[in-house]
């Protein structure tokens, strides 16, 4: 379950609100460091450290390294802000020599923005 923790002066957060939000729920960028692990294809552990881009209650974008299967489960952990759970790739996009995956929670995860 994520839990709203208090987000140090290095990372920005910021109603991103009428920038081609098409989401149910506000999305805040973050630019935060977590770690995120998941099962590819061939059922090889993978794991990396990543940057999440921005979360909403509903769901979270990250930067990874390599391509992820969409529907794949990520399990995934922040210290700042506090966040840990389980979110389901929808998409996943190369962007230079990242790739920019959309994830939405399943189960009981969900993130509370700072007020």
């Amino acid at each position: 379950m994520v839990t709203r923790g208090t987000a140090d002066k290095d990372i920005r957060m910021q109603n991103m609100r009428g920038k081609g939000n098409i989401r149910r729920h506000e999305r805040f960028d973050l630019n935060a460091k977590a770690r995120v692990s998941w099962t590819d294809r061939f059922g090889r552990d993978k794991w990396a450290s990543v940057t999440l881009s921005d979360a909403s209650a509903s769901g979270i974008q990250l930067n990874l390294p390599e391509w992820v299967e969409p529907r794949s489960i990520l399990c995934f952990n922040s210290d700042n802000p506090k966040m840990q759970g389980q979110a389901t790739v929808r998409f996943c996009k190369p962007q230079g020599n990242l790739f920019v995956v959309g994830a939405e929670f399943v189960g009981h995860t969900s993130w509370n923005a700072p007020k």
